[in-house]
């Protein structure tokens, strides 16, 4: 086996052996393309084993799908595949991500002032740390005794505090215009549901993160407003990779991305799309990113 790919890579090999699968079943790279809503200029250069169109997530996408559907979906090539284009798998993503609660430190964190003073005693020397609390207990003896001088001050010094104290208040006061309260204003505008969603499809559908304080602050709403497409989602380069698929008429899809999406839709025309509940404007193309 070796010696027949020389010193090809997998996924030249790969897009050789795809190649040979579709000519061996009689099927065009236009049936391919009608059959998967791919491009065929797209087909064309997976076959010639340029991975570079687009970047590699989306790339590799295409390929599993175009694998799957000349059943080669269990080829060990697929896997070899993402290996050399550097696609991490769900499970290095997840070993990547610290466990709810876990800290970054190796040490056991103590509260309040204990956690200070172990932190204190740590990194400083006890003969300087000695020194330096004779220091602080100095300074705070002199504060007290400053503060109590000041509170046996005569009472001419009181009245005339006093004086002083009144003519600041017979200077005219100018009150400043009232102004609105920005955050109160920008939070209401973040938190309360987009208009769209008073309309009788969108009753039930979230168009804004479930949490404030959710990761995924991105969210895509897609409404099939005609017949049948195709539509295929990939959020932030490839980190989460939707499975795509045929839906009809009053279906309502739902996404969510910390940062922005990768939309493949068959018909253009025939979807609706919102990202945080703004209406997108309608696509020229099948494919576009949103969100960034």
């Amino acid at each position: 086996m070796a010696e027949e790919h020389g010193f090809r890579s997998a996924s030249e090999i790969l897009a050789q052996k795809l190649t040979q699968a579709r000519k061996s079943r009689g099927i065009t790279l236009e049936e391919v393309s009608k059959l998967l809503n791919i491009s065929k200029e797209h087909l064309e250069k997976i076959e010639a084993g340029d991975f570079t169109f687009l970047p590699v997530v989306y790339v590799y996408a295409f390929l599993k799908e175009y694998a799957a559907a000349l059943d080669l979906a269990g080829d060990p090539l697929l896997e070899q595949c993402r290996d050399e284009l550097s696609i991490p798998t769900e499970d290095q993503v997840l070993r990547q991500v610290p466990e709810r609660g876990e800290r970054l430190s190796t040490l056991p964190e103590k509260p309040g002032w204990a956690s200070y003073l172990e932190t204190i005693t740590d990194s400083v020397p006890l003969p300087v740390l000695a020194g330096s609390g004779l220091a602080v207990a100095v300074i705070i003896l002199l504060v007290v005794g400053m503060l109590v001088m000041k509170a046996f001050e005569s009472p001419g010094q009181e009245d005339t505090s006093g004086e002083a104290g009144n003519r600041t208040s017979e200077v005219e006061i100018v009150e400043e215009p009232v102004r609105p309260d920005t955050l109160a204003v920008d939070t209401a505008a973040v938190t309360s549901p987009p208009s769209v969603s008073s309309e009788p499809w969108a009753s039930d559908v979230s168009f804004l993160p479930e949490s404030p304080d959710s990761p995924y602050s991105k969210v895509l709403v897609i409404r099939i407003i005609n017949d049948m497409t195709w539509v295929k989602v990939v959020a932030d380069d490839g980190e989460i990779v939707f499975p795509g698929g045929r839906f009809t008429k009053g279906e309502v899809l739902r996404y969510e991305a910390r940062n922005s999406f990768w939309v493949n839709v068959g018909r253009p025309s025939f979807v609706e799309m919102y990202l945080n509940g703004e209406k997108v404007p309608p696509l020229s193309e099948r494919t576009a990113i949103l969100g960034k």
